[in-house]
C-alpha cells in the first residue's frame, strides 16, 4: 500500500487517481504494469509518463510513503461514512462469536476502524461505502450474521477527521461494471419466451459474477412456499431438496418475508446456511439473495453462491441486476403471462 495525502491545491486528476488506486492494491506494481492497467481501462499512457506522474506526486507531497493514507475530506466526498456502536449479548457461546466478529472486521475492506470497548458499548467500527445501498446491505448482513451476539446496534452519520489505511475506489471500474450489467440485461430481451428469458437470466448471473450456481424461485399461489423454477451453474437440477422452500425458512424464506436482500461473505460460518460442511467442501465463500417484487408484493427470490468473496460494489451490482429482473417480470405479470410458470 502507499501512504499519500491530498491537498486542495494539488488534487490529482483521473489518471493520477487510477495510479494511486493500483498502488493502493499493490505498492510494488511497476510503472510498466500500471501503464498496462491504464491502457486496458482505455487510457493511452506510456511507462515513462507513469514514472513522471509518480515523481510529480512524490515531489508535490501527495505520495508520502508506501501504505495508503488519504485526506479525510476526499474520503468523505461522495461517500457514505457511518460509525456503528455495538452492545453484546453475553452467553456461554459469546467468545467464538466475538472472535468471528473480529475476523469479519479485519477482512472487510469497507471497515477502516474497529475496536473493542469497555463501558456502555462493547464494540465500535467505522464504515465507508460508495452508496447508502451498499451500507444497508452490509449492515443487514452484519446484524443477521451476528444476531446471537448483538443486543444493541446504533448507527451514526460521521465526518472522518483521520483514517488510515484506506484505498481509493476505482471509479472507472465501477462505471464499467454498471455498463456491463446493462449490456447483459439488454441481451436478455432477445428471448421472447418467458421461460427462456428467466433461464438465460440465471445463466447470466453465473457467467457475469463468476458464481458457482444461481437459482430463481417463484412464490406459489397460496403464497406459502417458493418453488424452484430455474437453476444454472454446477447445480442445474430443480427437483431436489430445495425445489420447494417454505416462506418461513431461515434463508430464502426470510428474503421473501422481509422483502430485503441477504448477503454473506462468510458462508461456512453463517448460521443461515443449512449445510455448512457442504459449503466447506464446495469452497463457497459468498452468498447473495435478492427479492423480486411486483407492486410491493413478493413474487420470487434470486439466490447465488460463489467461491469468491464479493465486494460491496459487486453486491450492489447484483441488486441492480435483480431490480431490472423485477421490472421485466412486472410487465409480464400485469398481462398474466408470468403466472403461467407457476
Amino acid at each position: 500500500m502507499v501512504y499519500y495525502r491530498l491537498a486542495k491545491a494539488a488534487l490529482p486528476d483521473k489518471i493520477d487517481r487510477m495510479i494511486l488506486y493500483h498502488l493502493g492494491k499493490n505498492a510494488r506494481m511497476s510503472s510498466s504494469e500500471i501503464a498496462e492497467n491504464l491502457y486496458n481501462a482505455g487510457f493511452e499512457i506510456t511507462d515513462r509518463a507513469v514514472r513522471q506522474r509518480l515523481q510529480r506526486l512524490e515531489k508535490s507531497g501527495i505520495i508520502l510513503g508506501y501504505s495508503t493514507m488519504l485526506n479525510p475530506q476526499l474520503i468523505s466526498e461522495n461517500r457514505v461514512s457511518k460509525t456503528v456502536l455495538i452492545k453484546f449479548r453475553f452467553s456461554g457461546n459469546s467468545q467464538p462469536l466475538i472472535d468471528r466478529l473480529q475476523n469479519y472486521m479485519q477482512e472487510s475492506v469497507f471497515c477502516v476502524y474497529s475496536a473493542r470497548l469497555s463501558g456502555d458499548f462493547d464494540w465500535i467500527c467505522h464504515f465507508i461505502f460508495n452508496s447508502i445501498e451498499q451500507f444497508e446491505l452490509e449492515s443487514s448482513n452484519l446484524l443477521q450474521r451476528f444476531a446471537d451476539l448483538i443486543s444493541d446496534y446504533r448507527v451514526y452519520d460521521s465526518k472522518t477527521i483521520k483514517v488510515h489505511p484506506y484505498s481509493l475506489y476505482d471509479e472507472h471500474e465501477i462505471s464499467e461494471m454498471k455498463r456491463q450489467v446493462n449490456m447483459v440485461l439488454n441481451s436478455l430481451r432477445k428471448h421472447d419466451d418467458l421461460r427462456d428469458r428467466l433461464q438465460a437470466t440465471v445463466e447470466s448471473l453465473v457467467k457475469y459474477f463468476n458464481a458457482k450456481f444461481a437459482r430463481l424461485w417463484i412464490v406459489d399461489e397460496e403464497r406459502k412456499n417458493l418453488l424452484l423454477k430455474f437453476s444454472a451453474g454446477k447445480y442445474k437440477n430443480i427437483y431436489g431438496e430445495f425445489s420447494k422452500v417454505s416462506i418461513n425458512s431461515i434463508k430464502i424464506g426470510q428474503i421473501a418475508r422481509a422483502k430485503k436482500p441477504i448477503i454473506s461473505n462468510d458462508v461456512i460460518n453463517d448460521p443461515r446456511i443449512k449445510y455448512p460442511e457442504w459449503a466447506k467442501r464446495e469452497k463457497l465463500q459468498s452468498f447473495a439473495g435478492y427479492p423480486l417484487l411486483h407492486k410491493g408484493r413478493i413474487i420470487g427470490v434470486v439466490g447465488m453462491f460463489s467461491e469468491k468473496k464479493l465486494s460491496p460494489t459487486q453486491f450492489e451490482m447484483l441488486g441492480i441486476f435483480c431490480d431490472h429482473i423485477s421490472k421485466e417480470i412486472s410487465m409480464l405479470y400485469d398481462i398474466g403471462e408470468f403466472l403461467s410458470i407457476r
